[in-house]
């Protein structure tokens, strides 16, 4: 197989835009106004080639968004599943350029590995020599990934300093890697310091900003949409996702962290007990949610990888689901918190690398035994 390589000048003779006609989709994005919106975690865009040359056209979404020094997009580009190139959007628009040694059949797979809320890119064209482009093959699972900062793998990147994109790296998440593991295609919506009830700021007040379930249904969130909406034309947040583009087969839920952290920062214990009760309200609430967009998936909920506090509630919201719904496609189980001295640590007590291949190979096993999923033995994802 041919070695592919960076170029300068590639050879190019046809245009294609990356629809799905073109190119297999990754994750949560959508093609709007001539560009395919990608945002979240690992989401990108996958396609075959017979040719030689290659150059994907990519833009930024604003000097506030992926164009922003503090928060440039972090992209990776494979051909023929070698890493070729691994790139901050400082330059916009950003020519991506492959060339392979010869002629012939080659996959290009392009992910970015940065999460959504500090910037999105638009895939523009791709340029070739080939006569055509085309989709690689859907895979037979499908695995949906809803979680935080840990399911983002912020921390994974050893790094010291303020944060930024830089500090994280999906590839490194546990969801990248049980998707790898059971050759899953997979869809990451994780947003770091968000919640089911309350997401995270550092005080012990209740976030309602950070939250996943009023943007479920959304293509996703940029917080510059917010913080700069005289410079936002369209808010990714108000934008629909259409479920039938992403039927998992599972759904894992890695939620409750940050409401952890909020419910735990209360001095007051009658406070604290309430709030346990209104996130055990608002986890039924948002499984009953997900149910009503994918009626036919398995659900798996789970907590534990910074800590198990509210694995209690998750299950008491479940045990309540199930009563009322009788819909036993639904399972909890918790993870082992984070060994830290004997993995190390990550940025603000993340999940180091190795931390996050313990929890995926947790739950690997897990899927295993519940839906008898066979993991692939020749993949190593260590």
């Amino acid at each position: 197989m041919s070695k592919p390589t960076p170029i300068n000048e590639p050879v190019i003779n046809n245009s294609f835009e990356p629809t799905k006609d073109n190119v297999k989709i990754i994750g949560r994005a959508k093609y709007m106004n001539n560009s395919l919106w990608v945002g979240h975690t690992d989401s990108g865009i996958e396609f075959k080639i017979n040719g030689k040359n290659v150059t994907i056209v990519v833009s930024t979404d604003g000097i506030y968004g992926s164009s922003s020094e503090e928060n440039p997009a972090h992209i990776l580009v494979y051909g023929d599943d070698k890493l070729i190139l691994d790139i901050f959007t400082t330059e916009n628009p950003k020519e991506l350029n492959i060339e392979f040694d010869e002629i012939g059949e080659h996959i290009i797979r392009l992910i970015k590995i940065s999460e959504c809320q500090y910037g999105s890119i638009y895939i523009n064209k791709i340029k070739t020599d080939s006569k055509v482009i085309t989709p690689t093959p859907l895979k037979n699972k499908k695995i949906e990934f809803l979680g935080d900062s840990i399911t983002c793998a912020l921390g994974s990147i050893e790094k010291l300093g303020i944060y930024s994109t830089s500090f994280e790296d999906g590839t490194k998440s546990y969801a990248y890697k049980v998707a790898q593991k059971f050759n899953a295609d997979y869809s990451i919506f994780s947003f770091s310091s968000y919640g089911i009830y309350s997401g995270y700021k550092d005080e012990p007040k209740r976030v309602t900003d950070f939250l996943i379930p009023p943007i479920y249904e959304k293509l996703g969130r940029l917080n510059w949409n917010f913080d700069h909406s005289e410079n936002t034309t369209i808010a990714m947040s108000s934008v629909d996702w259409d479920p039938k583009e992403f039927e998992p087969d599972l759904i894992v839920i890695n939620l409750g962290t940050n409401d952890g952290i909020y419910i735990n920062s209360l001095s007051d214990e009658n406070l604290r007990v309430k709030e346990q009760i209104n996130f055990t309200n608002a986890y039924k609430d948002f499984i009953t949610q997900i149910r009503s967009v994918h009626p036919n998936s398995e659900i798996l909920c789970t907590i534990g990888m910074m800590g198990q506090f509210l694995y209690q509630e998750i299950k008491n919201a479940v045990h309540a689901y199930l009563n009322e719904t009788n819909d036993f496609k639904i399972h909890t189980f918790p993870l082992n918190e984070e060994n830290i001295e004997k993995n190390g640590e990550g940025f603000f007590g993340h999940p180091s690398i190795l931390s996050q291949i313990d929890a995926a190979y947790e739950i690997i096993e897990k899927i295993k035994e519940l839906y008898g999923w066979i993991p692939d033995p020749n993949i190593d994802i260590s």
